[in-house]
């Protein structure tokens, strides 16, 4: 007996970028960051290129059964950043991203709405630390489970986080600069999320400082 093909799952990824990062005193995202390629050499471009690159990968690398796009959330720095990126990768504009990170995860929604997506991914474009495999990861653990998948670091719930259409409206509800973390949380506490450890989001960078930590310890691990 010959069984039913599953339909394919469409997934929207949404890596926000519109931030004014006023601790970084300067455009963050536009820092030149660097990493260990898969050759072993450092690789150097802008922190924003670094985490596009590993979403991206993602898009063209997809499973059977599941496809992946991608949009760009841009705010404050709208234009410098969107000649950093490349001509294929799709943008959309937050005009209120100086009301808080729920304000860019509505235009993700709106983005994910319109195509008709099954979930959307949202990721935050200074998670240096976290990984291609981290991804595909939380990406497994949702087409398993059916429902919420965010990450766990040190006792607490964050994105990235995949979240089905039929959350988009608690989604739009959120206002501030709080996000998710709220809905994750009440999600958890109702026994419908499904959590991944992700401990490289430690590694985020949101100050000059970090940057420098983040440069010394990827010079140490050449060493």
């Amino acid at each position: 007996m010959n069984r039913a093909k599953q339909p394919t799952k469409r997934l929207l990824i949404a890596l926000l970028a519109a931030g004014a990062s006023r601790r970084f005193d300067g455009i963050k995202l536009e820092a030149s960051v660097d990493v260990i390629d898969l050759d072993g050499r450092i690789k150097s471009q802008p922190l924003l290129l670094q985490t596009l690159d590993k979403l991206y990968s993602l898009t063209t690398k997809a499973s059977t059964g599941l496809t992946i796009e991608l949009v760009v959330i841009l705010g404050e720095y709208r234009e410098v950043l969107a000649n950093l990126l490349p001509p294929d990768i799709n943008q959309r504009i937050n005009p209120n991203w100086q009301s808080g990170i729920a304000s860019s995860i509505k235009e993700a929604v709106v983005a994910a709405e319109a195509i008709n997506v099954d979930g959307l991914l949202i990721a935050l474009a200074d998670h240096i630390g976290v990984t291609i495999d981290d991804y595909q990861q939380l990406i497994a653990a949702w087409r398993s489970s059916g429902q919420i998948c965010c990450a766990q670091y040190q006792n607490s719930f964050g994105v990235p986080a995949i979240f089905n259409a039929s959350d988009f409206s608690d989604l739009t509800g959120l206002s501030g600069d709080i996000g998710a973390k709220k809905l994750l949380k009440a999600r958890a506490a109702a026994y419908g999320l499904t959590v991944v450890d992700i401990e490289g989001i430690t590694m985020d960078i949101d100050s000059k400082a970090d940057l420098e930590l983040w440069q010394r310890l990827i010079a140490k691990e050449l060493t």
